[in-house]
């Protein structure tokens, strides 16, 4: 397009250049004119926008990501009409897809994949949280940010979790998805669950272990063979150094039974973060009390609801593929890992220094499989306890780039380097990311009890910490629905990005007077308080007020928040609008006066004028008023006063 005469969509986005291109849309570099920044802007082809299947696909898209805000996930900005098409305008991320990584460097090491791997977690956990399965996992929806951001993508056939069919979007009989990621369940059309992405999820993770996906067919209905009736090949017969733990998860992910896969993307990516750190997993926990042997201390063990059984073992495009008889019900024989011993990374390996043991690596993991230029490798030059700004020249100087850890921390004279990975001294090759380490960012974790789950669940997660709940608990203190335990509690530092678990009281037959009926209409209060689980016996009582309107429940009594028993008496006050207020007596006050008055409490002047002879003492004054003096009036009630005024001087021309 030329620069001279750019391409304005919607009269907002100015469009600079192509940067990718799809299977159903071209994706364009734009400025957003009305916001100053730049966006990512997709459109769709235009012979699919005469196609109702493909826009519904468009829509469904912008529609799924619009309502989640993650910083593991591509926003949504916009997304409408233009020409003969459609476009939707996203977050624009700098850097490149994970596909693109692997093309570039064949395969990640054990650490990187799992940092990668645990970000994406991240990001479905919270999808799922919000009842989106993503159902197309694979690299080349992962976008990789130079500032080391890893962001998922492309919705573009996520489906809501509860939904019970494609609504019109594929015919009877069709599965959607990439058939190298996706699990048995889709190849074989059967009820979504958010366990399949987590399966894909584990696909991914084998092949940035590996270098190559486990399957991998001819065509994607023999890749969708494979993933029903074939286990994956063995990861440590592909690459022998990978350490059991990771291979462990991987398995654990790839199991054709879902039951046997994490219970959500939460518990994959602790244990992620766990194998990261150093610490035992669930995953080796569980296989070894498979094999009669003692668990290594998972801390999530006791969250598990399965144990794991034997793992079990171009088709790379989004695709819509018809249901066959390639993919009978019965599975082949899968192959059994060995025992998981204690085989884990060292802790010296992946932590470091005191101030971030226990935090994920995200920032920067990505760029630690580059292998951009030259043979040989340099040795690191040694950057901690030196401010970033410096840290950065240094290592720029040197040829590498940089990369942070917070990916969010602006690098000039104040923050200090509190680590660097690769350690200085280590060899590293010239085009390498270096990854400057710095103090995670700390913040109060909110007081929590007597929360609901969800007032919880937003608390949490607006301070910036992930939320997870735990079983419910038998509480005397709290009601039922109300947060009884939080770990850790209440306003204890903790980094961000950390969880925050909560248990809510099973009760104890009591239930808190809730407060969402203030501000409700009559009805809805009263349909709310006799329903389950309250079923209270309601009173409603007028009472007058000034600022709410009439109507609107103004409190309850008891009070919000106390404990009765289910089919108590209530009583919600409701307002009956401002109260009534007493006429004045205005008569013999100039008109403007009058008017005052009546304004003053809440009354409105509707003026009639009669005249008087010149000279009359009443001119200008008010003569009568039709409300009488200290009778009680509705605010708002126009009140007529009669004021008089001088007859007109009627002029008779002579005749003649």
């Amino acid at each position: 397009m030329s620069n001279q005469n750019p391409q304005v969509i919607n009269e907002r986005y100015e469009i600079s250049r192509r940067i990718g291109r799809g299977g159903m849309a071209d994706v364009f570099l734009a400025r957003d004119l009305l916001l100053d920044r730049d966006v990512a802007v997709k459109v769709l082809f235009p012979e699919h926008a005469v196609d109702p299947n493909f826009v519904e696909r468009f829509r469904r898209e912008a529609q799924s990501v619009a309502g989640l805000n993650h910083p593991n996930i591509v926003g949504v900005y916009d997304w409408g009409q233009t020409g003969n098409t459609y476009f939707m305008a996203m977050e624009f991320v700098k850097g490149r897809t994970l596909s693109d990584a692997l093309r570039r460097q064949g395969r990640m090491t054990s650490v990187s994949a799992a940092g990668v791997g645990a970000a994406i977690a991240n990001a479905l956990a919270y999808a799922h949280r919000n009842n989106v399965v993503h159902r197309d996992i694979k690299p080349a929806n992962i976008l990789l940010g130079e500032d080391g951001a890893i962001k998922v993508v492309d919705f573009g056939i996520a489906r809501a979790l509860d939904a019970g069919h494609e609504g019109g979007l594929t015919q009877d009989g069709a599965v959607m998805g990439t058939a190298t990621y996706f699990s048995p369940e889709q190849a074989k059309g059967e009820g979504l669950d958010l366990r399949s992405d987590l399966y894909s999820l584990g696909v991914v993770l084998y092949e940035l272990v590996a270098g190559k996906p486990p399957f991998a067919g001819d065509s994607a209905l023999a890749t969708a063979y494979k993933q029903v009736n074939e286990a994956a090949p063995r990861l440590r017969d592909l690459v022998a150094d990978v350490p059991l733990a990771l291979e462990a998860i991987i398995a654990k992910c790839l199991t054709k039974n879902a039951d046997m896969r994490y219970n959500n993307a939460e518990q994959l990516r602790d244990d992620l973060r766990r194998f990261m750190n150093g610490e035992p997993t669930l995953a080796v926990d569980e296989a070894r009390i498979r094999s009669g042997k003692p668990p290594l201390g998972s801390a999530s063990l006791d969250q598990a609801t399965t144990i794991m059984a034997p793992v079990e073992g171009d088709s790379t495009t989004t695709q819509i593929l018809p249901r066959t008889t390639v993919m009978p019900a019965t599975m082949a024989p899968v192959e059994v890992l060995p025992d998981y011993d204690d085989d884990r990374p060292s802790r010296r390996s992946y932590v470091v220094g005191a101030a971030v043991a226990g935090i994920v690596i995200l920032g920067g993991i990505v760029f630690l499989i580059s292998t951009l230029g030259g043979s040989s490798g340099v040795a690191v030059p040694n950057v901690k306890g030196v401010t970033c700004d410096v840290a950065k020249l240094k290592l720029e100087e040197a040829k590498f780039i940089v990369a942070f850890n917070p990916p969010e921390t602006v690098c000039d004279g104040t923050n200090i380097v509190s680590g660097q990975i690769p350690p200085s001294g280590d060899l590293a090759k010239t085009g390498e990311a270096i990854t400057l380490v710095f103090p995670i960012a700390q913040a109060d974790v909110p007081p929590l009890l007597g929360l609901t789950a969800e007032a919880a669940q937003t608390a949490v997660e607006a301070a910036g910490f992930v939320f997870t709940k735990g079983p419910d608990v038998i509480d005397k203190t709290y009601a039922l629905g109300q947060v009884a335990v939080q770990t850790p509690s209440g306003m204890t530092k903790l980094a961000k990005g950390q969880t925050v678990t909560v248990n809510v009281s099973g009760g104890t037959g009591q239930l808190a007077v809730p407060n969402v009926v203030i501000g409700q209409t009559t009805e809805s209060a009263q349909t709310f308080l006799t329903a389950d689980p309250y079923k209270f016996v309601v009173t409603v009582t007028p009472e007058p007020n000034a600022t709410v309107a009439k109507g609107i429940v103004i409190r309850t009594d008891p009070v919000q928040g106390t404990l009765v028993d289910a089919a108590s008496p209530i009583t919600i006050f409701v307002s009956n609008g401002p109260a009534p207020v007493a006429m004045p007596n205005l008569k013999g006050q100039t008109e403007a006066a009058a008017r005052d008055a009546l304004n003053k409490i809440g009354l409105t002047a509707t003026i009639e004028y009669v005249d008087l002879a010149p000279g009359n003492a009443n001119v200008g004054k008010v003569i009568a008023q039709d409300t009488a003096a200290a009778s009680m009036v509705n605010p708002g009630v126009a009140i007529v006063l009669t004021v008089g005024r001088d007859t007109p001087v009627t002029t008779v021309a002579p005749a003649g």
